[in-house]
């Protein structure tokens, strides 16, 4: 049996991937997530599940999980005053990550069998570094004023 058969009742009802841009490859996003934070994978990921084709409730359920993951940052800088802010934002944003995967895993595997050319994925490494040092800084702004 071939992969097309064995997967085309499941993708039946899906459309293929809108015209426009490539999406980036969810196993990527995991970098923005751990050197960029919440605010940066929440940006990335919003971008990206657009490029998927995503409607706007799921955009607005990836915004709602990096929000609330950078909310418990800040809150537990407050209240727990400590001097360890970068490991807890690691922690916020591996965890808005993980949300905003599940999010977009299933558009993902719907693009990824309906997309035939050689390379698949857009590069994240521009914009994911963009989003990285923007959102570490508006971070900061936050956290130390």
């Amino acid at each position: 049996m071939d992969r097309e058969e064995l997967l085309r009742p499941a993708l039946a009802d899906h459309e293929q991937h809108p015209a426009g841009e490539k999406p980036w490859r969810l196993g990527s996003q995991v970098y923005v997530g751990f050197f960029g934070g919440a605010f940066a994978i929440g940006a990335v990921a919003f971008l990206n599940a657009r490029r998927l084709g995503m409607p706007v409730r799921a955009r607005v359920a990836i915004v709602a999980i990096a929000l609330v993951a950078e909310g418990a940052l800040f809150a537990v800088v407050i209240l727990t005053e400590t001097d360890e802010v970068r490991l807890v934002s690691i922690a916020a944003g591996l965890v808005a990550f993980g949300g905003a995967y599940l999010l977009q895993r299933s558009p993902d595997r719907v693009y990824h069998f309906h997309y035939h050319g050689d390379d698949e994925y857009a590069s994240l490494f521009g914009p994911g570094l963009v989003a990285c040092i923007a959102c570490r800084l508006v971070e900061a702004l936050v956290i130390f004023t």
